[in-house]
């Protein structure tokens, strides 16, 4: 099983690392500043991915202060996308990464839900 989580931890922060380096618009090249911006974001990622995924619970009240960070967690970042795309909608100008960050939270929410109560 702790093979199995260190397997996880590494994918997971080979894909957020991926995620933000690669260029997602062919066509844009960025400034040195920005690329700079880009790799300091980058690395502070995926320190913070590191120390999410290797922290431990120690008793019960920490493993519910956990789930309900993380449950407000993703109901703020659902909410903020709904209404950036309601916001987005009424100007005719919607954003296509807000829709596919909306799908992939709720996607990966669903998927993450039915692991757990298939091998639970």
């Amino acid at each position: 099983m702790k093979n199995n989580y260190i397997h996880v931890t590494v994918a997971l922060v080979l894909v957020f690392f991926l995620a933000t380096l690669s260029d997602f618009v062919p066509f844009w090249m960025p400034k040195m500043n920005a690329m700079l911006v880009l790799l300091i974001v980058s690395v502070l990622l995926l320190i913070w991915v590191g120390f999410v995924m290797s922290e431990n619970v120690q008793d019960e009240r920490e493993a519910v202060h956990r789930m309900n960070a993380g449950r407000v967690a993703y109901l703020s970042g659902i909410g903020t996308l709904t209404i950036a795309l309601i916001v987005q909608g009424f100007v005719h100008a919607i954003d296509p990464w807000v829709a596919i960050t909306l799908g992939v939270m709720v996607l990966s929410k669903l998927i993450v839900r039915l692991f757990a109560d298939t091998y639970r």
